[in-house]
């Protein structure tokens, strides 16, 4: 009977398997160390490879699963993610986006029963149990070309209610429903942002090619404006449907989106490489996916990955902004200018594009040259088309510009304007309110403008700092000290809030609080906040204020 060789399973240390006298004394602990090496330096692709040679060897090691799971992510690789994910599922520790993976990688495959328990999985054991619906949904369109999805009154899943709205109208296109899709994207306006310009750009063909081309052309002039190059004919509509693929990787776009805007890139990337995973020309899929890279890492894999994207794309103008800020976020501004003045050039007709150009110039501190590209977008007859909420988000970007270059007077102006145009603006309200209490004019009106910006989102930590800061300004400190440590607890590491909240706790005299939030403050603070924060931390605040509270 031959030698029995013990098959040892990998550690998240150190390899520490007895070996027998023949056997390697390093026994793998080299190649996972270089594979870490790669890892940490960022070469995500050596680092895949590395790990993904050792798992033949330790197939079971929940340690190298975990390694190879977050690595695939990071280069795109979908077989070794599902082999990682099959493995940790064993080990009962998969990430919340695992039963997706498995779902995923089972509807591509088209084994339905498979892709219903990995959605059951989902709905029983993750945070995104809210899209295991959505997912049975499709998984039914697929196999009998029919839904029954649904917003349920007694539903009170709010996360359901919010991504199922749009998703709805994915299904009921997809399933030839054309007048209940009508009424639903009528109804998205209201939602707006690029969940209702991507359902837009989806649905447009579609319908056209069902004989609603009058509607189509006129959702893709709201979606993208003077981009949309041309009009839809009744008998030269392009053949077009929607895809279950493409249904569902709208709703994965949707949630990475929502993800990264909540600075959670690694999350979000996931969800966005299963976009691409379910439909890789995806392009709203693809610009995710760069956005979440650009967070992670910013480094050129993400502008790359953008160049997949050709210039006759509808996403195009959506594409340059992404690349633009990728460039200059790795430190090349100038590139971002000239890349954002390129596109307006072949376009200089399109609102977004002038308005793109704008916040590249402004970003890169040209302040006059953005005031007066902010100007020349808001002249264009595209600009006048767009609806009441899109027009004030161009005036928001006016006053920020104005702002910065000194001119107060005229950026409340504009901030007046976008809340005209737009009453629940909360950015506008905010901005407005706070710049009105750092001036202090009109202390009343400031508190009720940031007071309608925290009522309309209240869970902007932001919103919150704002009203607590009105609330410290009108004396109401206790009740400042409430508001404040909420935007604190969301936002650890902002010097702002942190001295805000310092203040505010000295003057409801709590003094050790006070000192604890001023030395957090400081923390991250530049050297003229961190000299101001040293003398609190010396001497406290002078005088004392009567309490309103």
């Amino acid at each position: 009977m031959g030698r029995i060789t013990p098959i040892c399973k990998l550690t998240a240390a150190l390899l520490l398997c007895a070996a027998p006298a023949y056997a390697s004394v390093d026994d793998g602990q080299t190649a996972y160390a270089n594979a870490r090496a790669a890892e940490f330096g960022a070469r995500h692709g050596a680092a895949l490879a590395g790990y993904l040679k050792l798992f033949e060897e330790s197939a079971d090691s929940e340690t190298l699963a975990k390694r190879v799971y977050e690595n695939a992510v990071r280069q795109g690789d979908f077989a070794a993610a599902v082999k990682a994910i099959r493995v940790q599922e064993l080990k009962n520790d998969v990430p919340p986006e695992g039963p997706l993976v498995l779902f995923t990688d089972a509807f591509q495959k088209r084994r339905w029963s498979m892709a219903l328990l990995a959605a059951d999985e989902l709905e029983t054991r993750s945070n995104f149990g809210f899209m295991a619906p959505i997912l049975r949904a499709w998984v039914s369109v697929a196999k009998t070309g029919t839904h029954d999805l649904t917003l349920q009154e007694g539903n009170t899943d709010p996360f359901f209610n919010f991504y199922a709205v749009d998703q709805i109208v994915y299904l009921d296109l997809a399933t030839g429903q054309n007048a209940k899709a009508k009424l639903g994207l009528r109804n998205m306006v209201s939602v707006g942002g690029d969940a209702m310009r991507d359902l837009y750009i989806s649905a447009a063909p579609v319908l056209a090619k069902r004989g609603q081309v009058g509607f189509a052309n006129a959702m893709l002039g709201t979606a993208m404006g003077s981009e949309f190059g041309g009009q839809f004919e009744e008998a030269g509509a392009p053949e077009s449907t929607i895809s279950p693929n493409v249904g569902l990787a709208a709703m994965y776009v949707r949630i990475a989106a929502s993800l990264i805007d909540q600075d959670l890139p690694e999350p979000g990337l996931a969800l966005a490489r299963l976009a691409v995973w379910t439909a890789p020309d995806y392009a709203p899929a693809i610009i995710t996916t760069a956005k979440a890279l650009g967070k992670l890492s910013g480094g050129r894999e993400a502008v790359a990955l953008l160049d997949k994207i050709p210039s006759s794309s509808p996403y195009w103008t959506r594409t340059v902004f992404t690349k633009a800020a990728l460039l200059r976020d790795l430190g090349d501004g100038n590139a971002a200018v000239e890349l954002t003045r390129l596109s307006f050039d072949k376009n200089a007709k399109s609102a977004a594009r002038a308005t793109l150009l704008g916040q590249m110039l402004q970003q890169n501190g040209r302040l006059e040259e953005a005031i007066a590209q902010y100007r020349t977008a808001m002249g264009l007859d595209d600009f006048k088309r767009q609806a009441p909420q899109s027009r004030a988000s161009f005036h928001v970007m006016l006053a920020s510009a104005l702002d910065k270059n000194g001119s107060w007077e005229d950026a409340q102006r504009e901030l007046q304007n976008a809340i005209t145009l737009d009453p629940s603006n909360a950015s506008a309200l905010n901005y407005l309110g706070y710049g009105m209490l750092e001036r202090g004019a009109d202390m009343a009106q400031a508190e009720a403008f940031v007071r309608r910006a925290y009522e309309i989102e209240p869970t902007s930590s932001a919103y919150a700092d704002s009203l607590g800061w009105a609330l410290y300004k009108s004396g109401k400190f206790n009740d400042a000290v409430i508001m404040l440590e909420k935007a604190a607890a969301a936002e650890k590491g902002d010097t702002t809030i942190f001295e805000h909240l310092g203040d505010a706790y000295w003057r409801a005299g709590r003094r050790r609080d006070a000192r604890y939030a001023w030395n957090s403050a400081q923390i991250s603070s530049d050297a003229a906040v961190a000299l101001r924060i040293s003398a609190k931390l010396d001497v406290g605040l002078p005088g004392t204020i009567k309490t309103a509270n």
